[in-house]
């Protein structure tokens, strides 16, 4: 019996193959059915380092696809930035390499993560088992999610290649910052979260430049604030006051803290809305800090609710 292979040099799993086959083709013939099947049983062992070349029908090594998505503090910001994985502000953020939400490179089994990672299988369960682990396919899909997001960007003007190379598949500054661009082209909250609903405009041919308007529901506090002043006793704006303290995360109450004291604690005693608006003072530079970052804190969500409290009867 004579074997043309035809092996990449060098190859570590080609030279692996090729040794392996020239031992066994030396002592075997296909004289006996035994000897056959041992011969096929080892070409298919090692056939996952190989493929076959369709222009000469000969053996080449196949070189595995790297995987850029690997790092859970990778994933996490990816979740955050499509929109499944709820966003926490880093203090300190990196902005050299990730949007300004917190990082944790934990293993991926905290409870948030993976409903996460299962609202993102779900969406994709076509190709996907929704598990809610991060197995190598979901990553694949992951990965070429933020491709998708990153060349629809480009394409609609609001990053450039050399901003966004298509070999950084990652949720990094740039792609937050291209995305707040798209959004306050549309009118849209800038968060640089890019939902569903948002990555199936940008897959429209054209987009239509809308823009930025309040949301007739949004809360402006400085106006709020006159109110509350004018009758600081009246139950349903404590109530609203209480229920905006209760619904906003504890790194946005720490840096509202921060600001109205002029301090950097990294766990302040917080300070409470309804003291905040009965000692605010407009001609402080440090209270205006704070009512303006709280003020850019406010969800619509979040805003509805609380202005139903707010004018209650």
């Amino acid at each position: 019996m004579k074997i043309n292979i035809r092996l990449v040099a060098k190859h570590p799993f080609a030279e692996r193959l090729k040794d392996k086959l020239l031992a066994i083709t030396h002592h075997l013939s296909f004289e006996t059915s035994c000897k056959k099947d041992m011969l096929d049983l080892f070409v298919s062992t090692y056939s996952i380092f190989i493929k076959q070349d369709t222009l000469t029908g000969s053996l080449i090594a196949k070189e595995p696809k790297p995987m850029a998505v690997y790092s859970p503090q990778i994933i996490r910001h990816i979740l955050i930035g499509l929109g499944y994985l709820a966003p926490e502000i880093d203090p300190n953020p990196d902005l050299t390499k990730f949007a300004p939400w917190k990082r944790n490179d934990n293993s991926l089994t905290d409870q948030p993560t993976e409903e996460a990672i299962k609202r993102f299988q779900k969406q994709y369960s076509q190709k996907l088992v929704v598990s809610g682990n991060a197995d190598a396919e979901t990553r694949s899909v992951i990965e070429d999610t933020v491709k998708g997001l990153q060349n629809r960007l480009k394409f609609h003007g609001f990053a450039t290649n050399a901003e966004i190379p298509s070999d950084k598949p990652f949720y990094g500054p740039a792609t937050y910052t291209a995305v707040k661009r798209f959004q306050k082209s549309q009118g849209l909250t800038e968060n640089g979260i890019a939902t569903t609903q948002q990555r199936q405009i940008l897959q429209q041919p054209t987009l239509q430049n809308k823009p930025q308007t309040q949301p007739q529901s949004q809360v402006k506090l400085i106006d709020l604030y006159s109110q509350f002043k004018k009758n600081p006793q009246n139950p349903s704006y404590i109530a609203a006051l209480n229920n905006l303290q209760q619904n906003l995360p504890k790194d946005v109450l720490n840096k509202v803290t921060n600001k109205w004291r002029g301090t950097n604690d990294q766990n302040p005693e917080i300070v409470k809305l309804t003291n905040l608006f009965t000692y605010y003072d407009d001609n402080n530079a440090n209270h205006r800090d704070a009512l303006n970052h709280l003020q850019s804190q406010i969800t619509p969500a979040v805003s509805q609710a609380f202005l139903s409290l707010w004018n209650k009867k």
